[in-house]
């Protein structure tokens, strides 16, 4: 049996250590990564800049919901080869740097390989997986580089796409040397005077880890922030105590927005009066939110997207305290201006760059001069809108079908990819981000462990009902060469 993984991120790194943990007899696991120094960590673990926390505490950071303690764990051990990263020694409640936890995700792959069965065997394959064809109960995965091969299952693990320009007027000035397209990247950052004044479009967390970034490198410029209804993440707080008191409406019947935030309101001031918070609340609420999220109507989610996800967003993926006082002092001392508006246009003059923006609740729009414009508004999830090869294939083909929302790709049961004629294609599977459109929730790790785990269950314990009348003849070893 053979299993291929495209995308060697958070997503397709776990599914593979779940399946090279429980499978047994002859496997062959496919981890497809384009990029060397991504694999095993994607975008959120192999980012090169220098202020980069994770958004939750170590306590929190697992890989496996039934060893909760597992990144501590390993963090205690390892925490002599980070010295000039972490307050020694380590506490549970530490904020650590991303890449160390991009090093605990790739160490724990290697123990998974050397512990595996025999004749389970994990292939590493850094190229790009151009097309996905479906031949007969099998596909075939075609590469930049390498030779096909053929995979009785295929898990996209894609994880998050850069984000969408925005729809300007002047589209010649993406093209200039003064727009960061990828707020990931550190070459965003390079060659940047320290005095010279800048614009980071979107007010997400990406957005607080560029800020982090610029005072790590010595910045001392004016820092402008533009986001549509400029608001900022919410602290995390450590101390949020655990809420068991949740009481959630039939979820079986229609469920309105309204109806349902009424319902969180006065759960809230419930739990305030017994010594909870909202984030106790909201916290509670995070196992349920697949359920909600597929409770809602197709006008009700529009009524979420439109009305409500900006506030839900802030208050439910938050940014360490640490971080939020970084800000209040940059605003208090006057480099930090946060606005809440729309972008009209960009252009190049000389060095500099002329944004026109259109503040909320205002009709004359103002200009402001900035030496370089990065873009953090968030991950693009319009599927109808990425341009690499496979997922323009995937498209064409039919064999994916994006959801009306734009949110990700319509699933079903335990990730199972749905065609354009919504019939569930079987042996193909999405996890992560793009199932975002089903689960709402689906780009933390605490959602990604639990889907990774019972995907992995999904894949080999399919196998063992089916056995060879629903699998088309493995692969020869002359196929499988790479």
């Amino acid at each position: 049996m053979a299993i291929a993984i495209i995308g060697g991120g958070l997503s397709g790194t776990l599914t593979a250590i779940h399946l090279l943990r429980s499978a047994r007899g002859s496997k062959i696991i496919y981890l497809v990564e384009q990029d060397r120094y991504r694999m095993n960590r994607g975008i959120a673990y192999s980012s090169q800049l220098p202020f980069q926390p994770l958004n939750v505490p170590a306590l929190a950071m697992s890989l496996f919901p039934e060893q909760p303690l597992d990144f501590y764990d390993w963090l205690t051990v390892q925490q002599h080869r980070y010295e000039k990263h972490l307050n020694i020694p380590v506490s549970k409640d530490d904020f650590i740097p991303r890449f160390i936890f991009g090093d605990y995700l790739k160490s724990r792959l290697e123990e998974a390989e050397v512990l595996a069965s025999e004749n389970v065997k994990l292939i590493k394959m850094y190229d790009e997986a151009l097309a996905v064809y479906k031949q007969g109960n099998s596909f075939q995965v075609k590469f930049k580089e390498h030779e096909a091969i053929v995979s009785d299952k295929v898990v996209l693990a894609m994880g998050n796409f850069p984000p969408a320009d925005l729809p300007i007027p002047n589209k010649a000035f993406y093209q200039s040397s003064n727009y960061v397209a990828s707020p990931w990247s550190a070459k965003g950052l390079a060659n940047l005077d320290p005095e010279s004044p800048l614009l980071l479009i979107g007010s997400s967390l990406t957005m607080v880890d560029l800020v982090g970034s610029l005072q790590a490198e010595g910045h001392k410029g004016n820092i402008y922030v533009v986001s549509r209804h400029g608001l900022l993440p919410q602290a995390f707080d450590v101390n949020t105590p655990l809420y068991d008191h949740l009481k959630l409406p039939d979820l079986s019947a229609s469920l309105s927005v309204s109806e349902l935030f009424r319902i969180i309101r006065d759960e809230i001031k419930k739990a305030e009066e017994q010594g909870y918070s909202w984030r106790s609340v909201l916290d509670a609420m995070r196992v349920h939110i697949p359920a909600i999220w597929q409770a809602f109507s197709l006008l009700e989610k529009k009524r979420f997207m439109r009305h409500v996800r900006p506030y839900w967003e802030t208050h439910r993926h938050r940014m360490p305290a640490s971080s939020a006082a970084m800000l209040q002092e940059l605003q208090k001392q006057g480099r930090l201006e946060l606005i809440a508006g729309t972008i009209v246009d960009m252009e190049t003059e000389g060095e500099m760059v002329c944004v026109t923006i259109k503040r909320r609740k205002q009709t004359i729009a103002q200009t402001i001069n900035v030496s370089r414009v990065i873009n953090c508004t968030g991950p693009e999830s319009d599927y109808t809108k990425i341009k690499l090869p496979l997922v323009q294939q995937l498209l064409t083909d039919g064999l994916i079908k994006p959801d009306s929302l734009n949110l990700g790709l319509v699933t079903a049961e335990e990730g199972t990819l749905v065609n354009e004629s919504e019939i569930p294609v079987e042996g193909f599977y999405a996890i992560g981000p793009a199932r975002k459109a089903t689960l709402y929730e689906s780009t933390a790790l605490r959602e990604i462990r639990q889907q990774a785990k019972d995907l992995a269950h999904r894949l080999l314990q399919e196998n063992k009902l089916c056995g060879t009348k629903c699998l088309s003849p493995s692969p020869s070893d002359e196929a499988l060469q790479l």
